[in-house]
């Protein structure tokens, strides 16, 4: 039944994928962050194998970034990526490509390609008949749903407390969920968006700021800032007298602070074009976009398998939030990775 999904290799998914920059170790740290922000991805990799491991065709590639990532062979089984992935709670797999050996050289590389648990899931979703009856079987009994997992804070409260929480949410592969009164779900900040922002100034300054519920509205307003948000972060900022902050953000616009100041205020809820020389990152790696905060993926916890893959892959995300069927309250999220442990479970032997 599942022979074909079975022989399929790392490699059957690295096809389209672009390669992404890798600094050698040697490289100062001063140009390792200027490769950070002026690059496609939100992280670099710095090949650390040794000189010698290079005529062996060894590879040993670090991911300058917070979550864990590992590096696989182009021939390995799509089923050791997958139980590499869970074993070692990791999110991203780093696939050498066209690593191989010849005559006249001892070792070629075009590069590495970044496949992430999103993508197995995309993969296996082509074959999603071959996991009948388990896709049919709702996410709650199959106790993906996890309750105890959940980061949120209220749409009132500082962006700051966020900020802890998006760490930890890095290391599961989530977010950080805004709520409302009854914790009705009304959207999230998720690290993946953040890291298509270049401006990093000003968004360090929105979050220094503005309550949670402001700080979703910069970001789904990042290429041109309301007004009156730009207002209130400045005004906030020379309140706690952050003056080299407030410096930084201005700096990272092309407007004049007095063309600001003076620019029209019919309506605070316009979306200003204050910024024209900013843009959104091309992610090399496809495993970040920027997209609106209220734009999340979310399901209930009678909904199919196949519905929250299909939720989680239309979105681009690794989880999904599972909310109240009447309320609408917050009650749990299901993540990639658990659906891979599930997908996984029905491919072993009997």
């Amino acid at each position: 039944m599942a022979a074909s999904i079975l022989s399929h290799v790392v490699s059957d998914l690295c096809i389209g994928k672009p390669a992404v920059r890798v600094l050698p170790p040697s490289t100062p740290i001063a140009a390792a962050l200027a490769t950070l922000r002026a690059g496609a991805d939100p992280f670099v990799f710095v090949d650390a194998a040794p000189p010698d491991a290079k005529k062996t065709a060894v590879l040993s590639v670090v991911k300058v970034s917070v979550a864990e990532i590992l590096v696989l062979r182009l021939r390995r089984r799509l089923l050791d990526a997958i139980d590499a992935l869970l074993a070692n709670n990791s999110h991203s797999l780093v696939v050498p490509l066209h690593a191989r050996a010849r005559k006249k050289h001892h070792h070629v590389s075009a590069g590495y390609c970044v496949l992430t648990q999103q993508d197995i899931v995309r993969h296996l979703f082509g074959s999603i008949s071959l996991f009948s009856p388990v896709a049919a079987l709702s996410v709650s009994s199959l106790g993906l749903v996890r309750r105890d997992d959940v980061h949120a804070v209220h749409v009132d409260d500082d962006a700051l407390d966020a900020i802890p929480l998006l760490r930890r949410s890095i290391g599961q592969g989530t977010a950080v969920a805004v709520v409302a009164d009854d914790d009705a779900l009304v959207g999230e900040i998720c690290p993946g968006v953040l890291g298509s922002c270049d401006d990093v100034e000003s968004v360090s300054a929105a979050f220094a700021t503005l309550s949670a519920g402001d700080a979703m509205t910069y970001i789904d307003c990042y290429f041109s800032p309301p007004e009156f948000l730009l207002r209130s972060i400045r005004a906030e900022l020379t309140g706690k007298g952050l003056h080299a902050m407030c410096d930084l953000m201005d700096a990272a616009y092309t407007t004049d602070v007095g063309a600001l100041s003076s620019s029209s205020t019919s309506s605070d809820e316009e979306c200003l074009p204050l910024a024209p020389a900013r843009r959104a990152r091309k992610m090399s790696s496809g495993s970040f976009r920027w997209r609106s905060t209220e734009d999340v993926a979310a399901c209930h916890a009678e909904s199919s398998l196949v519905a929250v893959m299909a939720q989680a892959l239309a979105h681009r995300v690794g989880h999904v939030w599972v909310v109240d069927e009447l309320s609408g309250a917050l009650v749990g999220v299901v993540s990639c990775a658990d659906v891979l442990a599930v997908l996984r479970d029905h491919l072993r032997p009997e």
